[in-house]
């Protein structure tokens, strides 16, 4: 017989791996593709100090995690946000 906690991991594993998929399809692309580090910028994620971006970005280090990826932060809070567009001709 297979233990309880065993099946109930497995199923919060596919509830998270669902949940990214649906919610960040680039970010879980990337984690399966070859590149052992995935950049992202802060400002994807609490922006706005939210508790559900909070709780998204741990679930995102988490899906990487199971991608056996690292995860590196870059940029300053709102950048995106306040920056100028550049044209590019």
């Amino acid at each position: 017989m297979a233990d309880t906690r065993d099946e109930g991991l497995v199923e919060k594993e596919k509830a998270l791996v669902a949940e990214i998929e649906t919610l960040l399809p680039d970010f879980a692309r990337s984690c399966r593709g070859s590149e052992d580090v995935i950049l992202i910028h802060q400002d994807s994620f609490a922006a706005d100090y939210e508790d559900h971006e909070y709780t998204l970005f741990g679930k995102a280090i988490k899906f990487a995690g199971l991608h056996g990826k690292e995860i590196r932060v870059i940029g300053r809070n709102r950048e995106t946000l306040t920056a100028k567009p550049a044209f590019v001709q």
